[in-house]
């Protein structure tokens, strides 16, 4: 249960990943999206609107999400050490190492912004005027925040925004049980680069690059911790305490540097120089001051702000009772029009434990995929159904935790922590204390890690595809954080008229829809198909694309314009992420329809190219054995006369 010093490096090492993760999802949904985006959206319509929104969501986040998400970790922490004990049994083994499990970090990026920043902006509303000057509101909650009542109507509109993202949680969670029908026949047939694609991706642009330039913004208190984490996980430092044979762990020092230099002032600015980074004055427990002067400094770094959400929320979920279970009905209704996006989250989650199984079974520890997937969806529901919107998924990160000795406790300890310090309420007062770019050098790490892990395990003729997944999510992050909920023809950079930009922002549009996975997913596929010269699969797959691409709107999601569904506004806007058979518009505006065709012209394609081979004028295709312990795929033996053999 217990393997000393290694089960502590591993269990601190796990630990301070989960808290990176939460830390840094916090500070995008609460900073960003509803502190900025959303308030500023809601004081547009009325006085009071946007301020009641981001109250209301915080209470619910800090009491309901938070809460919920130490529920799932409890339940799955525990599991895996259980199915290591299992496995360790069965095999007569005392070296078999627990999946590391927490929240799924890719997944979360993708929902705050595809499904929470959206349901709030829905929530929210807007005004049209309709003659004379009088405005009128677009939905019930802005007509009401119109109608003098601002603060009641903004407490609606966020608890209805927050239950539609805890449904689609729940629903995430659904998927990737089902997928456990589909886990092994998808692991023996769909090449191994597509799932890492997905994970390369994600973990590149928005766990390394994001974070990356989060530390470039603060070097004075970020650099020096970033370069800790390279140190202690790449160059295998080591903080050892005296001749104990013990170790600080080494999130622990790059946290507690991080904490040093940014409450002695290392990112306090002026006022009008803080303008910049958007640390002004801002509402309760969100003000980022420094001391009694006039400095504003980042978040993590103000006691005003740890004070304020000490007294706010210490000891203080009352907000969680009224939650339990009623979210998921209340937010139901509401999240059709996020489906694909949902999927595209369970696909994530999907891809995320494939690897992370592959990589478990590298190191040497062969756990069952689908028993894998359901727990992670078991784990996903149950946090959903205590109010978290965020889902959980085993990491990838096994073989690291298993070249420090762990075993299984670290695992079940894990979860124990977290049940306590999440259900404690000092969860936002900790976020409050440890300044942003901590979390930002951890999750460059784990970003980085996820590519390493994925070139290490797949032959060096695959690394083209695998790095292909970079580009839908860099396309991703553009739309999310470039324009967000820009006009649909507004004059913006993204597709407006006269901007002189339509190709690339039709191309930015098509390939980081939905997070861009599904288009990772497919092309990454077809891209390992021509790799091997195995034009037949290639065909079925293009084939399989074409219907998606037709009936579904999958891999590129098409955004609807909503102005046709708006009683009073007629201005034509990008609306929501959508699945569903391609609309021809008179217009012309939605250009699905061009995916399908080259979709079904590929599949043409491919088809005369098996013809050739068949015919003996191309060479013929690859055979690779599945990865196995010890690295990455090698060629399967086979008659030379009908197949090529490579050596990975």
């Amino acid at each position: 249960m217990w393997a000393g010093v290694g089960e502590a490096e591993a269990l601190g090492e796990l630990f301070f990943d989960n808290l990176a993760t939460l830390l840094s999802v916090t500070d995008l949904i609460l900073g960003y999206f509803l502190n900025v985006v959303t308030r500023g959206a809601g004081e547009a319509i009325a006085e009071g609107y946007g301020e009641a929104i981001r109250s209301r969501y915080q209470d619910l986040y800090y009491q309901r999400c938070i809460p919920g998400v130490a529920v799932g970790l409890l339940f799955g922490n525990f599991y895996y050490a259980y199915m290591a004990g299992r496995l360790a049994h069965k095999e007569k083994r005392d070296d078999v190492t627990a999946q590391p499990y927490g929240i799924n970090t890719t997944g979360a990026f993708i929902t705050l912004g595809a499904i929470n920043l959206e349901a709030l902006l829905s929530c929210v509303g807007g005004t049209v005027e309709i003659g004379g000057g009088v405005m009128v509101g677009t939905n019930k909650y802005a007509r009401a925040a119109l109608a003098g009542n601002p603060g009641e109507a903004g407490r609606e509109a966020a608890e209805k925004a927050f239950a539609m993202a805890v449904a689609a949680n729940f629903i995430t969670g659904l998927f990737e049980i089902l997928g456990c029908v589909f886990a092994e026949p998808i692991r023996a047939i769909l090449p191994a680069p597509a799932y890492y694609s997905l994970l390369t991706g994600v973990g590149f642009v928005f766990l390394a690059f994001k974070p990356m330039y989060e530390v470039a913004a603060e070097p004075i208190v970020c650099l020096v911790p970033l370069l800790v984490v390279v140190c202690g996980f790449f160059g295998g430092v080591k903080y050892k305490i005296g001749n104990t044979g013990l170790t600080i762990p080494i999130a622990v020092v790059a946290i507690l540097l991080s904490v040093i230099f940014g409450w002695a002032g290392g990112c306090k600015h002026k006022r009008d120089a803080a303008a910049m980074y958007d640390y002004g004055d801002g509402s309760p427990g969100n003000k980022n001051l420094f001391g009694d002067g006039g400095w504003s400094t980042c978040t993590g770094t103000s006691e005003h702000d740890v004070k304020y959400m000490y007294d706010t929320y210490a000891g203080n979920i009352d907000a969680l009772g009224g939650g339990i279970f009623s979210d998921i009905g209340y937010g139901m209704s509401s999240i059709v029009p996020f489906m694909g996006t949902v999927l595209v989250v369970a696909v994530v989650g999907f891809a995320a434990s494939l690897a992370s199984c592959e990589s478990a079974s590298a190191a040497g520890d062969d756990y069952p995929m689908a028993e894998t997937l359901i727990i992670d969806g078991i784990g996903t529901c149950l946090g959903a159904c205590f109010g978290s919107f965020y889902g959980t998924t085993v990491y990838i990160g096994h073989p690291v935790h298993k070249a420090l000795g762990a075993r299984r406790g670290y695992s079940a300890i894990n979860g124990m922590l977290y049940f306590v310090l999440l259900w404690s309420g000092l969860f936002a007062s900790l976020y409050k204390s440890i300044p942003g770019c901590a979390a930002s050098a951890l999750l460059i790490f784990v970003g980085l890690l996820i590519c390493r892990q994925a070139i290490e395990d797949n032959p060096p003729d695959y690394y083209p595809a695998i790095f292909f997944g970079l580009f839908p999510c860099l396309c991703n992050w553009a739309a999310l954080r470039v324009q967000p909920g820009g006009p649909f023809d507004g004059g913006g950079w993204w597709n407006g008229a006269g901007s002189g930009r339509g190709a690339e922002g039709m191309g930015i549009n098509f390939m980081g829809q939905g997070g861009g996975e599904w288009f990772t997913l497919i092309m990454t596929s077809i891209f390992c198909y021509c790799t091997d010269r195995n034009f037949k699969a290639g065909a079925i797959m293009c084939a399989i694309a074409t219907l998606l691409q037709l009936l579904t709107g999958i891999p590129t999601l098409y955004n609807a314009p909503t102005a046709p569904k708006r009683r009073f506004d007629d201005i034509a806007r990008m609306g929501r992420e959508r699945m569903g058979y391609y609309p021809k518009k008179p217009d012309d505006g939605n250009f699905s329809w061009m995916w399908t065709v080259a979709f079904a012209m590929c599949t043409g394609f491919f088809l005369i190219q098996f013809a050739l081979q068949r015919a003996g004028m191309i060479d013929p295709p690859i055979v690779r054995e599945k990865p196995g312990a010890g690295g990455p795929s090698k060629a399967a033996a086979a008659d030379p006369k009908n197949i090529d053999i490579v050596e990975a």
